[in-house]
């Protein structure tokens, strides 16, 4: 059954056994195999009017999209309504590439121009360079206690107590910290259980344990060799130009036609067991062991879709769930499995991942998104039988 959202973007118009637990507590098999599901899956398809679905954030009973073109929140109870919000009613900015909830459970977006807005229940409130925000592109936001963790394109922001405190914002930036931070274009965040914030950058990953830096890059083993992927890489960034990194529909920066950059991660998450997962840019997964300091890559190779990784996500399962340039793929620690437009997806370019109660999973791509059940039994996705 397919259900559409028709957006109308004419803004004259306008006023996300039974087990549960790690799939995978111990490391990766040394060998890992891909295989591309055979099933068609149940799912509920939905098409939008729009370049893409940057960011998925569940939240009770309502799902927050970030899109090239504003935030919608989908009412999932109803399936049938929706709120739209752009630069025309409350935001600065309509590319979003973050979504996060408070302690409160109020919706923070990250924009593309417009800085960083949060949603008081009424109206959205928009914090800008002005009150200490490093830049007005935002690409990741993280909660931890009390404190918030913001991604931009010129540093890293700690916010504690009253963000229109200036008092209240600290920056770091690749100057300020000595290179600890190895570049000032961030794209993610993660937050240890120890204590230590992870930083996803242009030029690879950092770590801030409170008193000191340490970072890594393909020159440490982080990202799969050229030759891995070269003849695999052929043609997709032709095919990402117009989708998802151009000026009228901005992504990542900087790409240009080059379809490999091993030190750029696109995505990137940190697991129960501490394991920090890296989405890079055509230099395919790699898992950092935080423990020992050491990588491990994953490419077409060894079983993913894609060497594009644009979202990383642990399930409910304890697998962990990956969006490429070639589709959804599911890892248990010894095998890729994987799913593209034959088996129902909207779209082989999976931008965004969310889980949601009753064992749902959002997926969204280019001009839409799924929402797949988990069966209840080993996790995997519900097929057509």
């Amino acid at each position: 059954m397919k259900r559409i959202l028709i957006l109308l973007i004419y803004y004259s118009l306008i006023i996300q056994p039974t087990f549960k637990g790690h799939a995978f507590e111990h490391p990766p098999a040394s060998k890992t195999t891909g295989a591309h599901s055979p099933h068609i899956l149940k799912s509920e398809s939905y098409s939008l009017n729009v370049r893409n679905i940057k960011v998925l954030k569940n939240q009770n009973r309502f799902l927050w999209m970030g899109t090239t073109m504003g935030v919608i929140r989908f009412d999932t109870s109803t399936q049938d309504k929706y709120e739209f919000f752009d630069n025309k009613n409350g935001l600065l900015s309509n590319g979003i590439f973050a979504i996060a909830m408070d302690e409160h459970q109020r919706p923070w977006v990250g924009t593309y121009g417009g800085g960083l807005s949060f949603h008081d229940g009424t109206q959205w409130v928009n914090i800008n360079t002005p009150q200490g925000l490093c830049d007005s592109f935002v690409y990741d936001i993280k909660f931890s206690g009390n404190s918030t963790w913001i991604a931009t394109w010129s540093g890293a922001n700690l916010v504690r107590g009253d963000p229109f405190n200036r008092k209240s914002w600290k920056s770091f930036t690749l100057e300020n910290t000595g290179g600890g931070l190895i570049d000032n274009w961030v794209y993610a965040i993660e937050i240890g259980k120890d204590g230590r914030v992870w930083f996803g950058t242009e030029s690879g990953v950092s770590v801030f344990d409170g008193a000191g830096w340490k970072n890594w890059n393909h020159s440490h083993g982080m990202g799969a060799s050229f030759e891995a992927v070269k003849q695999d890489n052929r043609h997709v960034v032709s095919s990402l130009q117009g989708t998802h990194h151009t000026d009228h529909n901005p992504g990542l920066p900087n790409i240009d036609r080059q379809g490999y950059r091993p030190n750029y991660v696109v995505s990137m998450f940190l697991d129960k067991s501490e394991r920090l997962w890296i989405g890079t840019w055509g230099a395919g997964l790699s898992l950092l062991d935080t423990q020992r300091q050491q990588f491990r890559n994953f490419t077409m190779n060894d079983g993913l879709p894609g060497n594009y990784i644009f979202a990383i996500e642990e399930g409910p399962y304890g697998n962990l769930w990956i969006g490429s340039n070639g589709g959804m793929s599911r890892f248990d620690g010894n095998r890729f499995t994987n799913y593209s437009k034959i088996n129902g997806l909207v779209s082989d370019f999976i931008f965004s991942l969310e889980f949601s109660g009753e064992n749902f999973l959002w997926a969204g791509g280019h001009h839409g998104m799924n929402q797949f059940k988990l069966n209840a039994i080993d996790g995997h996705l519900e097929k057509i039988q």
